[in-house]
C-alpha cells in the first residue's frame, strides 16, 4: 500500500472534472474515516487503549462495570486482574509488591504451616508508607486459595530502630491501631 495521500495518487486528470472530482473526495472521506475505525477497532484489542470495548475486558476477568469510574481506574483494574492468571510464585509476588509500593520485598515461605510472609526493606531504618490494603487485594487474588499471607507487622524493635520515643507518642497521642494503620504494614490473619 502506498504511503502517499490519494489526491497524490491519482492522476490529476480525474481531478479536472467536476463529477469524477466529487466522487474521489467522497471517496477519500470514507477512506480516512474506514481507517480511523479500522485504528480504533485495533486500540479495543489492548488494554491500554481500549475505550468502548473495556466493559468486555471487566466482565472477561469478573470485574464489575462502572462507567462512572476513570478510565485509567478500570484499566488498571483489568491489569490486576491480568497480572493474577497463571502459576503464582514467590517471585512474582515480590515483583508485584515492589512494583506496587517502591519498597525492596522479600517473601518468607514457612512450608510447616501453610503460610508465606511479605517483608518489606528499605535502605534506612524509617517507617514503610505502604497502602497495606491494596498489597492485601493484589496478593489475595494471586496466592493460592490454600495458603495463608502475612505481611510482616510492626515490633517495638522497630519502632525504637527509627528513634521513636515515648515522648513522641505523648505529644502525638494514639491508640496502637492507629499507630500502625497510619506508620506501618501489620499482619492479615
Amino acid at each position: 500500500m502506498s504511503s502517499l495521500p490519494p489526491r497524490q495518487r491519482v492522476p490529476d486528470r480525474y481531478y479536472r472534472h467536476p463529477q469524477t472530482a466529487a466522487i474521489l473526495e467522497a471517496l477519500e472521506d470514507e477512506s480516512d474515516l474506514s481507517a480511523g475505525q479500522v485504528d480504533d477497532l485495533l486500540d479495543q484489542f489492548f488494554v491500554e487503549t481500549a475505550t468502548w470495548s473495556l466493559y468486555l475486558w471487566e466482565e472477561k476477568y469478573g470485574i464489575t462495570v462502572d462507567e462512572s469510574k476513570p478510565l485509567a481506574d478500570r484499566r488498571a483494574a483489568v491489569r490486576d486482574k491480568m497480572t493474577a492468571a497463571g502459576n503464582t510464585t514467590a517471585e512474582m509476588v515480590r515483583q508485584l509488591a515492589m512494583a506496587m509500593t517502591g519498597y525492596e520485598a522479600r517473601v518468607v515461605v514457612n512450608s510447616a504451616d501453610y503460610s508465606f510472609s511479605l517483608e518489606f526493606l528499605g535502605e534506612s531504618n524509617t517507617l514503610a508508607d505502604i497502602d497495606v490494603s491494596q498489597v492485601q487485594n493484589m496478593v489475595e487474588q494471586i496466592k493460592p486459595a490454600h495458603l495463608r499471607f502475612i505481611i510482616s507487622g510492626l515490633t517495638w524493635a522497630d519502632v525504637e530502630s527509627v528513634l521513636l520515643t515515648w515522648q513522641w507518642f505523648e505529644d502525638n497521642p494514639t491508640t496502637w491501631e492507629q499507630f500502625e494503620s497510619k506508620f506501618c504494614v501489620h499482619a492479615k490473619e
